[in-house]
């Protein structure tokens, strides 16, 4: 069995809910085991030095300092089992004292250690209290050597010199006793606080990173958000739009085309929910795209179709210019057309009214161009620097009160590079914008 468990076997279990009591506890129980064992060679030197109140006392000390463990197995408070302890010390400290000389014996320096056991035992009242009591009875040995009265020397007198020389010699022993396990639970104690001050730190790492990580996933639930609610703005607005055309339209033809272009839009705006809400559930970076093979033109006739509405109310004329039928690439049906509607839509947005965009459609061997020109205020070069981050607004507004996140262009760059494509940006104030964004085409 270790030291240590047999020590934990004499405390009760309520002293394991805190844990400064517990330390008490095992403190205070080792120093009754190991003063038991202490008083225990006091017990063979009163022997041999004919002192029979020693070898009385000292059994005394024995026996009861063993048996003082068993009380921490109670409620009883540690301090009060504490002082107990000091107390059985105080007595045959005092009473040895007085029956071997007073002042004049060797156990009279042993005074000392009554208060310095008690406040490593117990706490520092108690060694204050106790530092009183022993220095009242100090005093008291003192005043009876002034006046003359002579105490009792009960051991053999002849043996004084040999007395003398073992007694007191083990006071220096007790000091270096009380020294080692003062020191010895000081370093255990402050081997705990820098092994929990570690575990804090490490807490404190985990917790940051868990802080910072929860942080990251808030900001990207935020962005999933913001992109949808930027991406179905379109589409709804086109919905908004078509039905209250609808309600005038008279001419059945037509109606069929703006019901048929409302299911468009309604089935286009469900397809991007679906695809945000797959994107929130796996890896918003990891984009689903179909990669399916489509023709620009087909694709802008479409997008430009849906957001004549817009350009028409601000008297906004799109014209869509193709050069080549060679404009096949790897696109997606969701994504690929918002790009072109963000490019065309802050085309719209920033144009004054009776102005013109122009789309043009540019085939290299490698590459299928798609230009975007209008004929708004354009951006500035500082401003280009940040053009395509999120949540970058610029200074020119939109010029009839419509609302701008600054989310479009970063949508446009990310969506482009996704399908392998890229977006830039030529012009400078007060000479239009011009978008450029470009695919690698299908060898046919």
């Amino acid at each position: 069995m270790k030291v240590s468990d047999f020590i934990d076997y004499f405390i009760h279990p309520n002293y394991y809910s805190d844990l400064n009591l517990l330390r008490k506890a095992r403190l205070f129980i080792r120093a009754c085991f190991l003063t038991s064992l202490f008083s225990h060679t006091y017990v063979w030197l009163s022997v041999y030095f004919e002192y029979e109140k020693g070898v009385e006392l000292m059994v005394f000390n024995v026996v009861g300092f063993c048996l003082l463990p068993f009380l921490s197995k109670t409620r009883l408070p540690i301090t009060f089992l504490g002082n107990i302890y000091v107390l059985l010390g105080a007595v045959a400290v005092f009473v040895l004292t007085y029956f071997s000389g007073g002042l004049w014996s060797a156990i009279y320096p042993w005074i000392v250690s009554i208060p310095v056991l008690a406040i490593l035992v117990v706490n520092r009242l108690s060694g204050l209290a106790w530092g009183g009591i022993s220095y009242l009875v100090m005093q008291w040995f003192g005043m009876m050597a002034l006046e003359g009265k002579e105490l009792p020397v009960e051991y053999n007198p002849e043996m004084r010199t040999a007395w003398f020389a073992s007694i007191l010699p083990g006071l220096l022993l007790m000091v270096l006793f009380i020294a080692y396990v003062f020191e010895t639970i000081q370093r255990k104690a402050l081997q705990e606080l820098e092994e929990k001050n570690v575990m804090l730190n490490q807490q404190k790492e985990t917790i940051g990173m868990q802080s910072t990580d929860l942080q990251k996933h808030v900001e990207e639930k935020e962005y999933i958000i913001r992109i949808l609610a930027h991406d179905l703005k379109g589409p709804l607005n086109n919905i908004s739009g078509l039905v209250a055309i609808l309600a005038e339209e008279k001419d059945p033809e037509l109606r069929r085309k703006y019901e048929e272009m409302i299911s468009q839009s309604a089935n286009k705006s469900q397809d991007l929910i679906n695809r945000v809400l797959e994107m929130e559930l796996t890896d918003q970076k990891n984009l689903k795209m179909d990669g399916v093979e489509v023709r620009l033109k087909e694709v802008l006739e479409s997008v430009v179709s849906h957001m004549e509405m817009s350009a028409h109310k601000k008297e906004i004329a799109i014209k869509l210019g193709v050069n080549t039928d060679q404009d096949l690439i790897h696109g997606d049906g969701i994504y690929l057309p918002l790009i072109f509607e963000n490019l065309i839509s802050n085309a719209i947005k920033f144009s004054e009214s009776k102005t013109e965009i122009n789309i043009e459609i540019n085939v290299t061997d490698t590459h299928a161009q798609v230009i975007v020109k209008d004929q708004g205020p354009g951006i500035s070069k500082n401003e280009q620097l940040n053009l395509f981050k999120k949540f970058t607004k610029l200074s020119a507004r939109p010029t009839d009160g419509e609302s701008s996140s600054g989310l479009g262009l970063s949508l446009v760059k990310r969506y482009a590079e996704l399908l392998n494509g890229r977006v830039w940006y030529e012009g400078d104030v007060g000479k239009g914008s011009i978008f450029g964004v470009e695919f690698p085409v299908i060898d046919t």
